[in-house]
């Protein structure tokens, strides 16, 4: 079985993997040869898969945010043998193995949360101000909620990745 693990930094493709296994929001899809085709939707959630080397079975743990699966037994790209293929695209990937920098993505999720406490502030004080100006329109304050909602959106995703791969990180050690 052929896995593929895609992201804008980060690439990782294992030819021979026996089984795939994805957290759900609602459970476990557990994927071996010849599963019938899949398609699904991974948030913050693991992606674990079994490989065999020289008659040894290895297991890799993956986070990945935001992320969909396709499972496909024809195979999608034409040049590879058919056979069952698990194809993972995600935003961002984080491989949980010793060699993780956990003092690192402590940092980065400290970063993210103060960030995200700011614009949660500025995002309430936005909100009184429109109350306060009642059926006023004004373009320019609704054009700023919007982008300081999306920035909010954005950061409580990232946190939530970040806070998962820490505390896997942490469980695994």
């Amino acid at each position: 079985m052929l896995f593929t693990l895609n992201a804008p930094e980060y690439t990782n493709v294992q030819s021979n993997t026996t089984k795939v296994k994805v957290h759900l929001k609602n459970g476990i899809a557990e994927i071996l040869n010849q599963h019938t085709d899949l398609l699904g939707r991974v948030d913050n959630n693991i992606v674990e898969i079994e490989t065999t080397f020289e008659n040894k079975t290895e297991k890799s743990i993956f986070v990945v945010q935001d992320a969909v699966f396709v499972v496909s037994t024809k195979g999608l790209d034409k040049t590879l043998e058919k056979n069952t293929t698990v194809y993972v695209y995600a935003q961002n990937v984080k491989q949980i193995n010793s060699s993780l920098p956990i003092d690192e993505i402590t940092k980065q999720y400290e970063m993210k949360s103060i960030s995200l406490e700011t614009q949660q502030k500025i995002l309430r004080e936005l909100e009184i101000e429109k109350v306060n100006l009642g059926k006023k329109e004004d373009k320019k304050l609704n054009s700023l909620l919007t982008s300081v909602k999306s920035k909010v959106y954005l950061l409580s995703q990232t946190t939530g990745f970040l806070q998962k791969v820490l505390t896997l990180a942490k469980q695994l050690k």
